[in-house]
């Protein structure tokens, strides 16, 4: 059997962490990456190629393997539906250009969804919310993602901070859904409370930060494989307004860190039952000052 992945580009992330894992199950000769962005992701592609099983991950990769209504890929189609992209547009400002596309991708995707041989969820939640957006006759599988707990060493010892150096570690892109400003905003009326107790922030890959919490935060900027220095903080916050399956708690729960996590699905799905986790409102910045000391 041969297996395409098709994903938009070549990047860091848990997506194609993911991909990354199920390529090594497999023999070099029996499965292949296709970028969209380098136009790769065709219907020509794939049946060329030979592809039994096509794994796609990424809506735009969906689109140029459908795009031309001439050419059908072979090879049973299968998406997964990061949550994510399923609300994102519940959390954007409700301007009239984002209801617009809001409404314009709900079309797009269920025509496109419709065409797949089954859709992949990470959690019972996005099921669910696939269901009710694209149509109940979708063939949905819930396949949770996971992590290989072999690959997990310990932290190296190159760091450029030891472990535990702060009070408190985020590690996430410079994103709206990341929630940044949420952190800033909760940093700001704990301020008092934190400078008392020479409590500082590791951020990684954040936003810049304000000047009025400028001495409560190293600001690290972007770190290849930044996940190992969640061990240079004692507790790791991800203050996400919303997650699809986040790949950066499932390494912290595989690790045992101590976490506070905004109550959001995706963030919810990983942290059900673990002992060392604290979640507050998603996008309350008040809930998640009270938690920091």
């Amino acid at each position: 059997m041969k297996i395409a992945y098709l994903i938009d580009k070549e990047a860091i992330g848990g997506g194609n962490d993911y991909i990354r894992r199920q390529m090594a199950a497999h023999s070099d000769d029996s499965c292949r990456v296709f970028y969209a962005d380098r136009g790769e992701c065709t219907a020509k592609a794939m049946n060329d190629y030979g592809a039994n099983l096509i794994s796609v991950n990424h809506l735009r990769a969906l689109v140029q393997l459908f795009r031309n209504p001439f050419v059908r890929p072979q090879g049973e189609v299968v998406f997964t539906v990061h949550g994510i992209h399923l609300r994102k547009y519940d959390f954007l400002p409700q301007t009239i250009l984002n209801r617009i596309k809001r409404i314009l991708r709900l079309l797009l995707e269920r025509k496109l969804y419709h065409r797949c041989s089954r859709l992949i969820a990470l959690t019972p939640t996005d099921a669910n919310d696939i269901h009710r957006l694209y149509g109940e006759d979708l063939s949905v599988r819930v396949e949770p993602n996971s992590i290989c707990t072999s690959e997990l060493s310990a932290a190296p010892t190159d760091l450029r901070w030891p472990p535990d150096s702060f009070a408190y570690v985020m590690i996430a892109r410079n994103d709206f859904q990341k929630g940044q400003d949420i952190l800033f905003a909760a940093l700001e009326l704990a301020a008092k409370r934190l400078r008392a107790t020479g409590s500082r922030v590791l951020l990684i890959g954040g936003a810049e930060v304000p000047a009025s919490i400028a001495d409560l935060v190293e600001n690290a900027g972007p770190i290849p494989d930044a996940g190992v220095y969640m061990t240079c903080g004692r507790t790791l916050i991800a203050p996400s307004r919303w997650e699809g399956m986040p790949y950066l708690l499932l390494e912290a729960v595989a690790r045992g860190r101590d976490i506070i996590a905004a109550d959001c699905p995706g963030n919810r799905d990983v942290l059900a039952g673990y002992g060392k986790a604290r979640m507050f409102p998603a996008g309350d910045a008040a809930s998640l000052s009270e938690m920091l000391k």
